[in-house]
């Protein structure tokens, strides 16, 4: 234990008085065991009630186990400052070596790459901070901690970690506020390989409230190359719609693939690299016969298109939240020498802000505008009225080719019990039928609140119920899921 400050000691005697405000709590408690003592003497040797001189005796007592505390606190405080003066005396110097501990899945070395820390770097206490946020960010551990130590001289870096379940198998068995019942299972297979490849896997049927019914499943491989500034993305589906447009029964048959390439682009005018995603889908809508020429409803054909997006994610994870930015910029272009029979082009931009408020609550906004040129399938492009856009709607009933809509949310953090939040949202927004058809004075409004549980354990897992009013019809729909909206 350190030794107690001289000053302590001394005051009773005379030396002029401490700041220190465990110097001041300790010799007011010597002070008054001085007069106890005194005390003691006179009083516990005098004639006198049986309970005077017990009280006495509790009051020494009490004395007593103040002056244990506080000595108490004098060894938690000496250890500590003994600690971050030992990591100090590391500070400045090079880093020699990384070592990773309970990582039972997850390659050392892809760690390493994640932390961005290097041999040889000059060690601070902000690289140590950062690197744990950047392997925090990954999102495949519950608790990660980056310290620093001295060997024979040596700075050595330690990094622990406590790897999350990688491999959830869902049942899904769902019905949503507008009467869609679906029925099927979903598998996420993260880290794969202890290199963070996923894999999305999606086998679902389907009975929508339109008298629709469907079949679908869809695969998407997420494959990072480490050894170079490149990751791969893949992505294939088809689906199956039994279709009933006001009695004519149809089938449409739905494939799409997807091929990107990722690539992080280190700008000087950000302080983290924005990344360019490159995409090539081949879209292709087929029908079992076709639609009656009054209904006008839809068109078989082929979207094959060509697309860049643009990203800035500065978006942290912690444990049972996020908070920072992200800014994205989209742009596809059908293309007639990859066989597409439409030239549509469509833009879309989005914004997400995550405002940490205090230690628990945050103030959560997304702001969304698209436009389709020219829609594909000669049907319109969005439509609002789910749990991904506005909710309180019904599903589906608004349709056009521009999209507008901002979701803003305040999130209520428990102190007690902080996997779960509590959420209150406003949604707003409309389509268009084309740009000159904006009107910010024709928007929908919907209110609503929702409860949140964070899967700590477990990848990507958020399970949510939201209530939703829409402030035009008077009507309420509840949405559930284990994915938030943004």
């Amino acid at each position: 234990m350190p030794p107690l400050p001289k000053k302590v000691w001394t005051r009773c005697c005379g030396v002029p008085e401490t700041s220190n405000p465990l110097d001041e709590a300790l010799l007011e408690i010597l002070k008054d065991l001085k007069l106890v003592r005194q005390n003691d003497s006179r009083k516990i040797n005098s004639p006198g009630p049986f309970s005077a001189r017990f009280d006495q005796a509790a009051k020494s007592t009490r004395h007593y186990f103040k002056l244990l505390i506080l000595l108490t606190s004098f060894l938690v405080v000496g250890i500590f400052q003994e600690t971050l003066s030992a990591k100090e005396h590391l500070f400045g110097k090079p880093i020699a070596e990384i070592r990773i501990h309970g990582n039972l899945k997850t390659r050392s070395d892809v760690v390493i790459i994640w932390s961005e820390l290097k041999i040889g770097q000059t060690l601070s206490q902000d690289m140590l901070d950062l690197a744990r946020q950047n392997i925090l960010d990954i999102a495949l551990f519950k608790q990660v901690s980056v310290e620093a130590e001295s060997d024979d001289g040596r700075v050595i870096v330690n990094i622990y970690l406590e790897e999350k379940y990688f491999t959830i198998l869902l049942p899904r068995l769902s019905r949503n506020a507008d009467g869609d019942v679906k029925i099927g299972l979903r598998l996420r297979m993260h880290n794969l390989n202890g290199g963070d490849e996923t894999l999305h896997a999606l086998v679902e049927k389907a009975d929508l409230s339109t008298g629709d019914t469907s079949k679908r499943y869809r695969i998407k491989y997420d494959f990072p190359q480490y050894s170079k500034p490149y990751h791969y993305e893949f992505t294939l589906g088809e689906s199956t719609t039994n279709t009933d447009d006001d009695g004519f029964l149809n089938v449409v048959y739905e494939d799409i693939y997807v091929v990107s390439i990722v690539r992080d682009w280190h700008a000087w005018f950000t302080s983290v690299p924005l990344t360019l995603t490159t995409s090539v889908a081949y879209q292709k809508i087929r029908l079992r016969q076709p639609y009656p020429d009054e209904l006008d409803e839809l068109e078989a054909g082929r979207f094959n298109r060509l697309g860049l997006r643009l990203e800035y994610d500065d978006v942290h994870i912690e444990k049972y939240r996020r908070y920072g930015r992200y800014y994205s910029l989209r742009y596809q272009q059908g293309l007639d020498s990859l066989g597409s029979d439409y030239e549509s082009n469509i833009t879309e931009f989005e914004a997400r802000h995550y405002y940490r408020l205090n230690t628990l609550d945050n103030f959560n906004s997304r702001l969304f505008a698209g436009y389709a040129h020219d829609a594909p399938f000669s049907h319109p492009f969005y439509e609002i009225g789910s749990a991904g856009t506005l909710r309180g709607l019904d599903k589906e009933s608004f349709s056009g080719n521009v999209l507008l809509f901002a979701n803003l949310e305040y999130v209520k953090g428990f102190a007690k019990y902080q996997s779960f939040r509590g959420s209150l949202f406003l949604d707003i927004g409309n389509v268009y039928d084309g740009l000159n058809d904006i009107d910010f004075s024709d928007l929908h409004t919907s209110i609503g609140l929702g409860l949140r549980w964070k899967a700590a354990s477990f990848v990507e897992i958020d399970l949510f119920i939201d209530l939703a009013y829409d402030t035009e019809t008077g009507e309420s729909k509840v949405y559930g899921g284990t994915s938030l909206n943004f």
